[in-house]
């Protein structure tokens, strides 16, 4: 859905977008990993290749006119030639999980538990069939735990990616919640390398080591 609106965003704002070859071409652009079904973001991105050189604030400003309500494009930056894709750098996601019903302490202890275990090891159902993966590196901390009124506000940082990827099912049986009971937000998306979370754009990011 976040596609089509996108798409169709492009065709109404006229945007000279570089098209694909061959019988059906289409606008080049690449996005970053999908969004879970169910999920909030705060933090989308999209490479477009424009056969004209646009300037990033010209772009914001037009192509906003034409995306629907709710949608917005809140930073654009040129990227140099031969820029890797976004699907190839980011590797790393932060997640708000809203939890009802729980404490702060319910979950730190959640955490000290898990923190002390080298695996937690699950059946997962892919295309190829079933395959055991253990899911505690893919969580690689939990920065902020905060008590709201009748809840408890959780940040998670976690794995996504092809070389590993923290389904949010995942992290319900990681932490002890039901996905269908949090209302979870996806807030950041970065390169991890080590513990340096740097955002795709700009030189937003932050460094973070698990105390």
């Amino acid at each position: 859905d976040v596609l089509r609106a996108f798409e169709r965003a492009v065709r109404r704002a006229g945007l000279p977008m570089a098209y694909s070859e061959g019988f059906s071409p289409r606008p080049i652009v690449s996005y970053s990993f999908p969004l879970p079904v169910g999920a909030l973001s705060e933090a989308e991105y999209a490479d477009f290749r424009l056969v004209e050189d646009w300037d990033p604030a010209f772009f914001l400003e037009h192509f906003n006119r034409y995306l629907p309500p709710g949608f917005q494009v809140v930073q654009a930056e040129r990227l140099p030639e031969g820029s890797p894709a976004l699907m190839s750098e980011i590797n790393a996601a932060l997640w708000k999980v809203t939890l009802p019903g729980v404490s702060p302490e319910d979950v730190e202890g959640r955490w000290q538990s898990l923190k002390a275990q080298d695996s937690f090891v699950v059946e997962r159902q892919t295309k190829r069939g079933n395959r055991q993966v253990n899911l505690r590196p893919l969580l690689f901390g939990l920065p902020r735990i905060a008590q709201l009124e009748g809840a408890v506000e959780v940040h998670c940082l976690a794995a996504v990616g092809s070389e590993g990827n923290l389904r949010l099912e995942e992290l319900g049986l990681l932490l002890g919640f039901n996905p269908a009971e949090a209302v979870i937000t996806r807030l950041g998306q970065f390169k991890k390398v080590g513990s340096v979370y740097q955002a795709p754009l700009g030189n937003r990011g932050f460094t973070w080591t698990e105390q």
